[in-house]
């Protein structure tokens, strides 16, 4: 039975191995934060999606030929992207032996580690997983939140309180006046409703510092 902990990685210090240059190489590397620094991509042939990511980002590591454990030198995470499923487990027995996380796109529970969906609207980032039941299903939602985010006045508020941070951070009465009365379900419902006049003129009088 799987024991799964949501938790971020920061990646910007840490060797990323991907094994297999295909599509779904293409999309973990796409998935990528942008401060990832050392990315190493092993595999004889790639895809011209992957082509394109190998020459956006320069500063990556293409070994352009089959897997040797001594790919794995320094590896923090390991994605196993490969249509070969003993090379796969192979590559992730040689990974977990020298303590790395090791993501198999294929067959999830052989991993330790599982990509959730990324919606990115309106100014926030969150995370969806369905805990390996349905990726499909996963990006489903995504898609369905992502288009409702960036149809409400969630981005509006949120430019709003980057805007007043400074001021804020000066005043934590002042703070708290308005968390109050932003940080409510009423006013969560307002922000994340279809943008209209009307809402954008309730929630301009919440931030209204008084």
């Amino acid at each position: 039975m799987s024991a799964l902990y949501p938790a971020n990685l920061d990646l910007s210090r840490a060797l990323v191995v991907v094994l297999g240059a295909g599509p779904v190489a293409a999309q973990k590397l796409r998935g990528l934060p942008e401060g990832t620094q050392q990315v190493r991509v092993v595999a004889p042939q790639a895809d011209a999606e992957v082509k394109a990511w190998l020459k956006a980002h320069p500063q990556a590591e293409y070994l352009q030929r089959g897997f040797e454990p001594g790919d794995l030198r320094g590896c923090r995470v390991l994605f196993c992207c490969t249509p070969d499923a003993d090379l796969n487990a192979f590559a992730a027995r040689q990974a977990k032996a020298l303590g790395a996380w090791v993501c198999q796109a294929a067959e999830p529970d052989q991993g330790d580690l599982r990509v959730p969906a990324v919606i990115a609207a309106a100014g926030l980032q969150m995370t969806l997983s369905t805990g390996g039941a349905s990726p499909a299903m996963a990006k489903a939602l995504r898609q369905h939140f992502e288009k409702s985010l960036k149809g409400s006045d969630l981005a509006f508020v949120l430019a709003e309180l980057k805007k007043l941070r400074p001021l804020l951070k000066k005043d934590p009465k002042l703070k708290a006046a308005l968390l109050k009365r932003l940080a409510v379900p009423k006013a969560v419902e307002l922000m994340l409703k279809p943008r209209s006049k009307a809402g954008r003129a309730a929630l301009q009088k919440l931030l209204k510092l008084k």
